[in-house]
């Protein structure tokens, strides 16, 4: 039997997806590049924005379409089995429906037809096992500790669950026993690792550093600001060890209080303001990155300016910018004063030049600068590397091998990578 996979949305579902791959490995599933060639076809579904959702329907229309052309058997797994069941019934109505939470039932799902819709009961036990190449991810955790009024998650993801730290320790040696380079710690927010379990992501940071031995790097993934703050202290602390990148996505959202507040976030401009600096204060050429969402109901153009200029102030690395959309059974949904699409579109716009202005001044700072780096990958401008310090993506144009670890002077950049020589 042959299998395809498809995976949508955040790292998290890249992991996840990583153990549906491997349990019908097991199975004695082949793994197949196309759907067309495949007895079995999943999609593992995102549900964070309103094109995105558009985006996976039309796909599951698709994939369901080909099922039944050629008798495969189609599985809907991810978020967004939680959040538009009846939907994607109606779509795709013989198709199995997996939610997050029961990934681990994907050989079930693919003999007959199972729907596991809103139960949220985390029957999880299996972490992916490194199957070759340069990266590792590992998803931790997954759900958080927030409420945010524009957030669809706690209807995809509505349970904290951390999986126990000797089993992340065993999965990350073997993984760098293997030959990972980079570990990618991943999570719905990676700072809330461990609050269901008595723990903390800084005492597994430290398990992990003291326990596993080799030349790797670990990214750790997204993390709430309000999350961070609580465990600030030691993990900037454990983060100053070189095995680990000084790399933090924190997701600022709005530099306007008021529109803070409106979005349930729990902090001020000023407190997201001071736990930056205590970060850079420590870490050296810190990679900040963050995301902000433009257009939510309520920002008026003064408040749309406080972000501007938050961003402008902070020099963020790289900014995600979205325009904020309507997502079901989150708060936001039927608050007033929506803001019309054209302005949310003038925003964005203004917006994304912003933060390409500053990531271009971050960028500067790195030309002169010779380091270690990892070859990531092949694109269409050359050769993708990362700083091994901090995860910095630099192209080069010289010949490298994907997966060696070289050494390059920056001399010259644009607002989204640094430009790079190779010397050694």
């Amino acid at each position: 039997m042959r299998a395809y996979i498809e995976s949508y949305g955040c790292w998290l579902n890249k992991g996840e997806t990583e153990v549906m791959r491997q349990l019908l490995a097991r199975e004695g599933y082949t793994i197949v590049e196309s759907p067309s060639e495949a007895d079995v076809i999943v999609v593992n579904t995102c549900a964070v924005r309103g094109d995105t959702e558009r985006n996976m329907l039309k796909r599951i229309a698709e994939l369901y379409a080909l099922s039944r052309k050629k008798g495969s058997k189609l599985v809907v797994a991810g978020c967004l089995v939680n959040v538009r069941p009846a939907l994607i019934a109606r779509i795709a109505p013989t198709a199995s429906l997996l939610e997050p939470d029961a990934l681990e039932r994907i050989t079930e799902a693919v003999k007959d037809r199972v729907v596991i819709v809103r139960e949220y009961k985390p029957h999880r036990s299996m972490l992916p096992i490194h199957s070759g190449g340069h990266t590792y991810v590992i998803p931790v955790q997954t759900g958080c500790l927030g409420s945010c009024r524009f957030c669809v998650g706690k209807v995809a993801r509505m349970r904290l669950f951390s999986y126990p730290m000797d089993a992340v320790v065993k999965h990350v040696r073997d993984a760098v026993r293997r030959g990972a380079k980079q570990v990618f710690l991943v999570g719905q927010d990676l700072a809330a690792y461990g609050r269901d379990r008595g723990t903390t992501l800084s005492e597994l940071l430290r398990a992990l550093l003291e326990e596993v031995d080799g030349d790797y790097r670990i990214r750790v993934g997204m993390m709430e600001p309000h999350t961070v703050s609580t465990i600030a202290k030691p993990l900037v602390q454990l983060m100053k060890d070189p095995r680990v990148c000084n790399y933090l996505h924190l997701p600022l959202q709005s530099g306007d209080d008021r529109i803070l507040r409106l979005m349930n976030r729990k902090y001020t401009v000023k407190e997201y303001k001071s736990l930056v600096a205590a970060f850079r204060e420590r870490l050296d050429r810190l990679n900040l990155v963050t995301d902000v969402i433009v257009g939510y109901p309520g920002e008026g153009e003064k408040e749309f300016l406080n972000t501007v200029n938050a961003v402008k102030e902070i020099v963020f690395d790289k900014v995600h910018v979205a325009r904020y959309t309507l997502r079901p059974f989150t708060a936001a949904y039927v608050m007033e004063q929506q803001v019309p699409e054209p302005e949310k579109k003038r925003r964005s716009s203004l917006m994304s030049k912003v933060a390409a202005e500053v990531g271009l001044l971050a960028n500067r700072r790195y030309v002169g600068l010779t380091a270690e780096a990892l070859v990531e990958g092949a694109g269409t401008r050359g050769y993708i590397l990362r700083l091994r310090s901090n995860y910095k993506p630099v192209v080069v144009h010289d010949p490298v091998k994907i997966g060696e670890i070289v050494e390059v002077r920056i001399v010259g950049c644009s607002p989204f990578h640094l430009v790079g020589k190779v010397i050694r």
